[in-house]
């Protein structure tokens, strides 16, 4: 399957991404909620999905110098 998009909604997608398991870690760290399960299931998705994505993305901008390097994308705990 070819995805189509452009270079700067992929560039959103891998930062949003990130956000998103970057706010999850920390609501489960915060211990406001009884049963993580689910969130920590929902939180293993998205970095399977970030792992994939930060490949697929390091493939495209290997052949786009328009692309950002990925480590600038994305904020590493």
């Amino acid at each position: 399957m070819k995805l189509e998009i452009s270079e700067q909604h992929l560039m959103l997608l891998v930062s949003a991404l990130n956000d998103a398991i970057t706010y999850n870690e920390k609501f489960l760290s915060s211990e406001t909620i009884k049963d993580v399960s689910d969130y920590e299931e929902h939180l293993l998705c998205l970095e399977n999905c970030q792992g994939w994505l930060e490949e697929e993305y390091k493939r495209i901008a290997s052949e786009n110098n328009n692309l950002l390097p990925y480590g600038k994308l994305v904020r590493r705990m």
